[in-house]
């Protein structure tokens, strides 16, 4: 494997475990003081991130990995992802690494189908 590969190959690792909901390689492919940033939330810390993507995951039904790329020390994948709720979002994670671990992921997502949703639910509530 070259260090060309090693982040595209880690950050579709992490991308399939959190459409599994494997939170165990989930964990084990974050450094301890990772940051992650999407349109809804931003978490800093292994815990604080775990325990957000632990929350999404509840919804996701899988992920289907569209393309990886990658260099030495970042990666962008970009996949569909599954939900119960809005149906399939395309989604696109640009992650950094150090040593081999996530230290940065930014989550980049159209929210028109979530906020559709919460319309809808507020809407019926009244």
């Amino acid at each position: 494997m070259t260090d060309r590969m090693a982040a595209a190959e880690v950050a579709t690792a992490f991308i399939k475990a959190f459409g599994a909901g494997d939170m165990v390689t989930v964990a084990e492919c974050l450094a301890d003081d990772v940051v992650f940033e999407s349109p809804r939330v931003r978490a800093e810390g292994i815990d604080a991130v775990t325990a957000v993507i632990g929350e999404f995951t509840r919804i996701v039904e899988g992920v289907d990995v569209i393309a990886a790329l990658g260099d030495a020390g970042q990666a962008m994948v970009i996949y569909n992802m599954r939900t119960v709720p809005f149906g399939t979002l395309r989604v696109v994670d640009h992650l950094v690494l150090r040593d081999g671990k996530i230290i940065s992921d930014v989550v980049v997502f159209d929210t028109y189908e979530i906020r559709k949703a919460q319309e809808t639910e507020e809407a019926a509530a009244g």
